[in-house]
Order: structure tokens, then sequence, then C-alpha cells
């Protein structure tokens, strides 16, 4: 391959019938490198080698997947309980079904690779860190300094996971420093006022340029670090801090001319893709498969159709933008546009992107479906006073979870595993 005059064009590997090389990794002067992000190889190294002989992609998706609903869960409790959630506690357990079985995830579940262990591992981190964030301006007057550094912490693993999460990161790190701003004011007020309001002012301002800086140190010195870090193990592999590897990648398209990742222009065919592409409806088990998209080769399911679950996450999007209509507990409002923000960030970077894939809808999946959860309560408690009414919106919110939890596990389920099932079934007396 080396020999070749350019080792990046498919279309002249092919023809030279060069075949014999790692796919979908970088070249560069004569090495092969692992184009992902790192961390999660950093946390192997801690195992035996002999363990890691024995280990595959599935045993960094399974842990991450897990651990991402464990935040999702404790995200979510936390939440009912700071903000005196109203629905029923059944309720809250199917939400939480609903959440841990949906699509995307459990087809990443059903054909884990390294695709999926970066995209996992990001989200693990990603909402570890915004639970984190979350317990401590949850305690009012009381910040936790260690909290808002484990969120660091987290943001800065998952940011070494899969770079296109900074954005999303940077958008909740800003939205809970604003937090902080607000609540600062609230306990500098409930101070001493037998002082002059000259000498109060100064006070303020004290408190609360210090109270940011230590927020801000403890948020942003694990992420400066990762971004140091990640700038020189890229210069080590690429002789350049910005490059990751994706100009010398080793696929079907030559990324060294290709230069249109991310572009406007992809947005409507992707929205396409994720939202409005149906899926196919079979006679046989399990009665529905997602169609194939000849541009990717990837099989497609709008998210509509598979999970609408998520769609009550438009609840406390559209009250937050109603005038009037905002959340009355001033962090749930906070929450709302931390979550709201950077799972739109999110969404907007993956349909942007020229590729498309259906495992790449988790990158923005988790935070909509954990906002789903406070829309389907807030819409609860707008009708909390009308028993018909909350009766049928209870009853439409279930059908939603259990639509979810049923397509997205007839979806995922592989092919392969179809005739254990059936046959499951069998053994049970149904036919």
């Amino acid at each position: 391959m080396l020999s070749l005059s350019d080792p990046y064009n498919y279309v002249l590997r092919k023809e030279s019938k060069v075949e014999d090389f790692p796919w979908d990794v970088s070249l560069y002067e004569g090495r092969f490198y692992i184009y992902w992000g790192p961390v999660p190889s950093l946390l192997l190294t801690a195992l035996p080698i002999g363990i890691l002989n024995r280990m595959g992609d599935q045993h960094l998706v399974l842990p991450f997947m897990l651990g991402l609903f464990i935040y999702l869960t404790l995200f979510l409790v936390n939440a009912s309980l700071k903000f005196n959630y109203n629905l029923p506690a059944w309720m809250i357990g199917l939400a939480l079904l609903a959440i841990g079985i949906s699509m995307p995830g459990t087809m990443m579940l059903s054909r884990p690779k390294i695709y999926e262990a970066s995209i996992a591992g990001c989200q693990f981190f990603f909402i570890g860190g915004c639970f984190w964030a979350f317990s401590a301006v949850s305690r009012g007057d009381r910040l936790a300094l260690w909290k808002f550094f484990l969120a660091g912490i987290h943001w800065a693993l998952a940011f070494g996971t899969r770079t296109i999460i900074l954005p999303a990161i940077l958008f909740f790190a800003a939205v809970i420093v604003f937090c902080v701003i607000t609540g600062s004011r609230k306990v500098v007020r409930s101070g001493d006022f037998s002082r002059s309001l000259p000498e109060r002012l100064k006070s303020l301002l004290r408190f609360r340029d210090l109270l940011i800086i230590q927020v801000l140190a403890a948020m942003g010195i694990p992420l400066a670090l990762a971004a140091v870090f990640l700038g020189w193990y890229n210069w080590a592999r690429f002789g350049s801090v910005s490059e990751f590897g994706v100009t010398y990648m080793l696929t079907n398209t030559d990324y060294s001319q290709f230069k249109s990742l991310f572009s406007i222009r992809y947005m409507d065919e992707n929205l396409l893709d994720y939202f409005l592409r149906p899926y196919q409806i079979q006679v046989k088990f399990p009665f529905i498969t997602p169609t194939e998209n000849l541009v990717s080769n990837d099989r497609m399911a709008g998210l509509p159709y598979t999970t609408p679950y998520f769609l009550l996450a438009l609840i406390p999007i559209l009250r937050f933008f109603r005038p009037g209509g905002q959340s009355e507990n001033p962090l749930e409002k906070w929450m709302i546009l931390a979550l709201g923000g950077a799972s739109v960030i999110s969404l907007v970077i993956i349909l942007s992107y020229y590729f498309t894939a259906m495992r790449f809808a988790d990158d923005f999946m988790p935070g909509l479906l954990l906002l789903a959860t406070m829309g389907l309560e807030q819409g609860y408690r707008l009708i909390s006073g009308n028993e018909k009414v909350s009766k049928g919106y209870l009853l439409l919110a279930i059908l939603f979870a259990a639509f979810s939890i049923t397509a997205s596990a007839l979806i995922a389920l592989p092919a392969s595993r179809v005739k254990d099932v059936l046959h499951f079934f069998e053994m049970l007396g149904v036919r």
C-alpha cells in the first residue's frame, strides 16, 4: 500500500487489489493509528494482558451503557426529590424502563463495536458530569466544590472519548456558572444588612467573584488538562495538535481531499433519516425492521416511530420559550435549559455530519429522554386539577413508553437470535 501514489484513494487501492490492511484506521508515515478517543483504552491498561486478549468491544459497550443508565436514574431520582414531582411512583418506574430500553441504545447493544464503545463511553461520562454538576447546585447556598470537580473530571473523560461532545459540555457548564451567579446573589442578600450599601456591594462582588473562580477552576482544570493531553497526543502521532487522524483514515472516502465532513447542506437528508424514515412492517416475527440507507449502508428508522417517548421533551422546551410558561422552580428552569441546549447542540452536530448511522442518535438521545421525563412531570403538574384529563394524559404517556420499549426491543433483536426467541415462545406454549 505504501508503494501506491495515493494510499488514501479507495479506487486506487481497489484497482491495485490492496486489501490486506486494517480498515477504518489512520495511516501516517508508514504507521497505523486508531483515531478514536484514547480514554477507554487508557482505562483498559489497568487490566492484565491475559484478560485483554479475551476482551472484545462488547465488554466496553455493556458497562458503559449500564453506567449511563445508572447516571440517568440518579439524575431523575434527584430531580424528582428536588422539584417535588407529583407523578405516581409506578410512572417513574415505567419512565426509567423507557429510558433504559429505547433506541438507539438497544441497537448499540445488539451489535457492539468500537463505534458504539466510543459513543456509549462519551455519553456515560457526559451525563455523569451533568449529574454531578446538578447535584452540586441543587444544594442551594451550600455549594460542594468537590462535586463540580467530579463533573469536570467526567466531562474531561467524555472529551477524551469523543471530541465532538465539547460544545455540549461547554454549554452545560456555562449554564451551571450562570446558575451559581444567580444563586450567589441570594446568598449575599440574605446576609448582614447592618452594613452600608457600598460595603454590601463590595462583599457581593468579592464573594461572587471568588465563588465563580472556584467553580470555574473545579470544572475547568480537568477539561484544560484533557485538552493539553489530547493536543500532545495528536502532535506525537501526526505532528499537529489539531489533527485527530481523520485526514489520514483508510475508508471508502479519501479524507485528505474530502473536507466537507460537516455542512448545513446535509441537514435536510439527515432529518429525514433520523426522524421521518419509517421502518418496514413484515408479517413474520419480529414484525418490524429498519430500512436500509443506501448512502451510508446503514439501517435506519425514524426516532418518533421507534421511541415516541422522547417527544415528551417538547413540553419543557416549548414551555421554556413561552412567556410566563417557565417552571416555578428557578433551578428546574436552569436544568431544562442546560439539558435541552446541550442535546440540541449535539443534535445539530450529528445532523450536519455527512454520514448517517443509527448509533449516532445516541449522541443526543440520552439527554432528550431525561428531558422527556421532566416534561412528563410538567405536563402532569399543569393538568393535575382535572382528574379525567390527568388519567388520559397518563394513559397517553403509558402508550408512548410501552410502544418505545416494544418497538426498540424488536428492532434491536439480531437476526441470528430470532430463532432462539421463537423457540422460547414455543416452550411457553405461544405459537
